[in-house]
């Protein structure tokens, strides 16, 4: 794995354990396919018994042919599945008038090393400008150099990860789809088989797209390969280099959208995808920077870390002194001995007294 090609085989590993779900996935597919078609038919026959159908030999030849062409398209859904992705890949190739093939596409590593190559004479061009005298008069030019030998690498490998990620989603959808189409044998989990169904042409369309923009930009391809082959690569040069590799990056990464926009009605390219384009592209740039500020960001963490263990310390003080005065305002609370004592102390001492009285009225008396 030390090319650039390897995410050609990381490509060709996934395909052949995907293809080769579909033939492990089959017995449970066949088990839940029989049970969905015994549910859906009892049902339909106990409905067309008791409810007095006029028709019955009509709906059942319906019947019998919506579930006989599920049984095709699950008996051959492997197969049919990889006629959408060629046929797909083919209408975007021969919209492009390019000379690719569907196979082609299941390279992204070209990609990646055609983006290395047309960006070397810039990394070459910054090496020879190395010196201990003359770095420091050349150091704006070596810095320029890098930057755009960086985004011109970046912008091809993003444009190749694009590529694998568009066709490993179409084959994954399939596989996965593959566990739920038989749901449209029950009219009541029908919706679930429809949304898979919608989903994989969703998938195929966005395979178009981006074979649509390989195929038109396979021929810019060799360009930038030779554009700076032999020649000392100026600012302008490298300049040009990478507005056109972000002009292919920014493609890339927003035309697979045109896909849900055909689903939706609604565009999807517009400002925004070149605005996202660009700020990925000074993204990218900033990444040693970010670095750096992550280190003083940390150190600042530390000393806004000990200020807020200080105020909390001082609120959990304030906290204390206000629980102790409400406690001091609260009487202090007796034993049970002492308040009885007090409470029949208390009823003798008015007994006595209202023995006085009586004896004083009736001496009076």
């Amino acid at each position: 794995m030390n090319d650039l090609g390897v995410i050609d085989r990381f490509m060709e590993t996934f395909i052949r354990y995907i293809d080769s779900g579909f033939g492990l996935l089959s017995g449970d597919v066949a088990f839940l396919t029989t049970t969905l078609i015994g549910i859906d038919v009892t049902l339909a026959g106990l409905a067309w018994a008791f409810g007095g159908e006029p028709n019955i030999f009509g709906r059942l030849i319906r019947k019998v042919l919506y579930v006989g062409v599920f049984a095709f398209i699950l008996n051959n859904f492997k197969n049919l599945a990889d006629i959408i992705y060629r046929s797909f890949a083919g209408l975007g190739i021969n919209a492009s008038s390019g000379n690719l093939s569907a196979d082609n596409l299941l390279h992204p590593g070209r990609i990646a090393a055609t983006g290395f190559e047309g960006a070397w004479p810039l990394l070459d061009q910054a090496s020879q400008l190395l010196g201990f005298p003359e770095i420091f008069g050349n150091a704006l030019t070596i810095f320029v150099l890098l930057v755009a030998w960086f985004l011109v690498i970046i912008a091809f490998f993003i444009l190749s990860i694009q590529l694998f990620i568009t066709i490993l989603e179409f084959k994954l959808t399939t596989l996965a789809g593959f566990i739920l189409v038989p749901f449209a044998l029950w009219n009541r989990s029908a919706f679930l088989a429809e949304r898979v169904l919608g989903n994989v042409i969703s998938s195929g369309i966005k395979v178009m797209v981006l074979a649509v923009i390989i195929g038109i930009g396979s021929t810019l391809f060799g360009e930038f390969a030779s554009a700076l082959q032999g020649k000392e690569p100026d600012l302008a040069a490298a300049m040009s280099q990478v507005l056109g590799a972000l002009a292919l990056l920014g493609l890339g990464i927003f035309g697979p959208g045109i896909a849900s926009g055909l689903v939706s009605g609604a565009p999807q390219l517009g400002a925004g995808a070149a605005l996202g384009t660009t700020a990925a592209a000074a993204g990218a740039s900033l990444v040693a920077a970010g670095a750096a500020f992550a280190g003083a960001r940390t150190a600042t963490g530390s000393g806004l870390t000990a200020l807020r263990a200080g105020t909390t310390m001082g609120s959990a003080a304030s906290t204390a002194w206000q629980i102790g005065r409400a406690t001091a305002r609260v009487r202090p609370v007796r034993c049970s001995c002492w308040n009885a004592w007090c409470d029949q102390r208390r009823r003798r001492r008015r007994n006595a007294g209202g023995t006085i009285c009586r004896r004083r009225l009736r001496a009076q008396r």
